[in-house]
């Protein structure tokens, strides 16, 4: 079972309204031609719509799941925020198919306390839900100034984020790997240009920004009597991501 971060009450609640606004706000999001660069993907408004399809078959055959919600939501959203996925060299024995990957690295700023979250999603298909791997952090601090960076360990009563290893099969249905052993680091630089395809709304800005990261994750059995997965990029690995911040 994946664990809860030890967000207090007000900052868990920022971030969790994150996600849902951030869909309603690149909705309507038109995709560009694909790069001509193989190593990074920007993703057509064809793609989308076709991730879109798959992820809605996902969570209408796993009713009640909110992990896999959280997951098809966060994808979907960073790419119609006009992020582009950059295939990383990730060590798994979850698909032999190159992955590319995207990052959503979430703020929230008050004097009373702030926080960060830091996603990585990893995906093998540009046109379907197929193979993914969910990794993510989280830190808080103090002060009005939320953290850039975190490193530590998934899996215990200290853990400082989750991971997920998922296949999607025919009619949606999808094994997965709960993450029980690993260690993550992510850090983010400064934030860049607007994220292109986010529509401003009241309290949240949207930009554009490197993550970097690196992790090591393993599970020794997913769902339906699965064998053990793991997943690993073992040097600090750079990675494009949205920063989405809310400022009460």
């Amino acid at each position: 079972m994946r664990r809860s971060l030890p967000l207090p009450r007000t900052l868990r609640f920022a971030l969790l309204c994150c996600l849902p606004l951030l869909c309603a706000a690149c909705s309507g999001t038109e995709g560009t031609e694909p790069s001509s660069d193989p190593d990074l993907l920007q993703f057509t408004a064809a793609q989308i719509g076709s991730l879109d399809s798959t992820g809605q078959e996902i969570v209408r055959t796993n009713p009640g799941d909110a992990d896999l919600k959280s997951l098809v939501d966060s994808t979907l959203s960073v790419l119609t925020a006009g992020v582009q996925a950059k295939r990383v060299a990730i060590s798994t024995n979850l698909t032999t198919v190159p992955l590319y990957v995207v990052g959503i690295h979430r703020v929230v700023s008050s004097p009373g306390g702030s926080a960060s979250t830091w996603t990585l999603v990893a995906l093998d298909d540009p046109s379907r839900l197929a193979n993914l791997i969910e990794v993510s952090g989280f830190a808080q601090s103090a002060g009005g100034t939320a953290p850039t960076s975190v490193t530590g360990t998934i899996g215990d009563q200290n853990n400082i984020g989750n991971a997920l290893l998922m296949q999607v099969g025919a009619g949606g249905t999808v094994t997965r790997w709960g993450v029980t052993t690993g260690t993550a680091s992510f850090s983010s630089g400064a934030p860049g240009a607007a994220c292109p395809g986010f529509t401003p709304i009241p309290k949240f800005t949207c930009a554009l920004e490197t993550m970097h990261v690196r992790f090591t994750v393993s599970a020794p059995s997913g769902t339906g009597g699965a064998g053990p997965r793991q997943a690993t990029v073992t040097s600090d690995t750079e990675v494009p991501a949205m920063r989405l911040t809310y400022t009460p």
